[in-house]
C-alpha cells in the first residue's frame, strides 16, 4: 500500500473542515465537512477499526497512553443488561458509551469509594 498524506484544515469561523488525502508529495483530494458531517465520518470510522479489530486480544490497558479528558458531560444509569450504562460526551469523539456489567459496577464504585476515602489532592494510585 502506498504512503498517504493526510491535511487537515479548520475554517476560520470553525463551521467546517476540508480533509485532503492522496499520496506524499502529491496532490490531495479536498472534502470539506460541517461538524455533523465530521462527527458521522468520526463514527464511521470508529466501527471500522471495531471492525478491524475484532477477534483479536485486547489486553490491558495497563501502562498504555491514554488520552485524557478532564470534567467531562457524563451521565449513568442502570441499563438494559444486569449492569449500568456509562456515558461521556468526548471531544474528540462524540458521546461514547459502555455497557457495563454489574460485577464490574462493583470493582469500579470499591476502586472509587477507596479514592473518596483519601485525603483530597492525594496523588496515590489505586488499582
Amino acid at each position: 500500500m502506498a504512503e498517504a498524506r493526510i491535511g487537515i484544515r479548520i475554517a476560520e469561523d470553525r463551521q467546517s473542515v476540508t480533509l485532503s488525502v492522496g499520496p506524499v508529495g502529491g496532490d490531495g483530494l479536498p472534502l470539506e465537512l460541517s461538524l455533523d458531517q465530521l462527527t458521522s465520518l468520526i463514527a464511521l470510522l470508529g466501527e471500522t477499526r471495531a471492525r478491524m479489530v475484532e477477534g483479536l486480544p485486547t489486553g490491558t490497558l495497563e501502562g498504555k497512553s491514554i488520552r485524557t479528558v478532564m470534567d467531562p458531560n457524563w451521565y449513568v444509569q442502570v441499563a438494559q443488561i444486569d449492569g449500568s450504562l456509562l456515558a461521556f460526551d468526548h471531544p474528540a469523539y462524540g458521546p461514547v458509551g459502555f455497557a457495563i456489567p454489574r460485577k464490574d459496577v462493583a470493582r469500579i464504585v470499591k476502586l472509587l469509594s477507596a479514592h473518596l476515602a483519601l485525603p483530597e489532592g492525594s496523588p496515590e494510585k489505586q488499582s
